[in-house]
């Protein structure tokens, strides 16, 4: 059996909030949507994929889906230049996003932070 890839489906809220957090911040464009209105959404920065699909959907959908409760899973977003952290920190400082964890840098060598998406995913940004 071979493992074609994992992708991240994130339950939103808003959709379309969760949409323009994903591309004003780190860059991704959709590249799939069903529904209308718009329920579902596949994106795309570089080689990286992650969906979205609207919570009220997916109880539609799913039976025994639970009810939305904040996660303590950590999603990784790994980029390979320390200046693009830098700056996506910047940016979400700027913008007064909730930012759990302050720039550092490791014991393993990367430069990171963790930041709160708008459905309280927490994302650490890494290099």
């Amino acid at each position: 059996m071979k493992l074609l890839e994992v992708i991240n489906e994130f339950t939103v809220e808003n959709i379309e909030e969760s949409i323009n957090f994903y591309s004003r911040y780190f860059g991704f464009e959709v590249i799939e949507e069903d529904g209308n209105p718009l329920t579902w959404v596949k994106m795309r920065k570089d080689n990286a994929i992650i969906m979205l699909e609207s919570y009220n959907q997916v109880v539609k959908e799913i039976k025994n889906y639970p009810n939305k409760v904040r996660t303590s899973n950590l999603i990784k977003f790994k980029y390979n230049n320390k200046v693009e952290v830098t700056n996506l920190y910047s940016k979400f400082l700027e913008n007064k996003v909730y930012i759990f964890m302050d720039l550092k840098n490791t014991e393993y060598g990367s430069l990171e932070f963790g930041v709160v998406d708008l459905d309280d995913n927490m994302i650490i940004v890494s290099c």
